[in-house]
């Protein structure tokens, strides 16, 4: 990582590299109706695309000062839909 993205972009301070994932544990299972759990995000007015499933982790940064998170991508769909692979 270059040591300007080691900063965060909202208050300048540290980032600190983590891996995000979607809460598995039986407790979630039971609360959510045995449903599952889906972190998905939109872009304006455009459909909800899944980011995140519980089979699937990412990595990320986090910011030690004011507590935001930025976490890649990790669905191929996803990637393709931003534009970030053909």
């Amino acid at each position: 990582m270059s040591e300007e993205a080691r900063h965060c972009s909202i208050c300048g301070d540290l980032l600190v590299e983590v891996e995000a994932a979607l809460n598995r544990t039986w407790g979630n299972v039971i609360a959510t109706g045995f449903g599952s759990s889906v972190l998905e995000i939109r872009n304006g007015k455009a459909d909800w695309m899944p980011f995140m499933t519980p089979d699937r982790s990412a990595r990320g940064l986090y910011c030690t000062k004011c507590g935001s998170l930025t976490i890649a991508p990790t669905l191929g769909e996803h990637r393709r839909a931003l534009g970030l692979e053909p």
